[in-house]
């Protein structure tokens, strides 16, 4: 991803962080590239569709109104919508 990192801050186990370091070590990468491997790893194991993570990510929050409609045409879609018409690949 060419996007602009900003610092966060995150609350881990003293345990979890000496694993996660010691991976730094091994794989000679960042802490915040583990984390965010492994998130995309996660979302994909867990069957989580990571379109939806990744639009969501970029695109700006709607207001309730429409929240509440966009969620009523989400809800009312059938199995059948849901299957691949076509292809895409997004950028990063």
């Amino acid at each position: 991803m060419n996007e602009t990192k900003e610092r966060h801050n995150i609350m881990m186990r003293p345990s979890t962080w000496k694993v996660l370091n010691e991976l730094k070590r091994i794989l000679g990468k960042s802490a915040s590239e583990i984390i965010e491997r492994s998130l995309w790893k996660f979302i994909e194991s867990e069957g989580y569709n990571s379109l939806y993570f990744k639009i969501m990510s970029t695109v700006e929050p709607c207001d309730d109104e429409e929240n509440a409609e966009l969620t009523k045409i989400l809800d009312a879609m059938t199995k059948e919508d849901l299957e691949i018409a076509d292809g895409h690949e997004l950028q990063d």
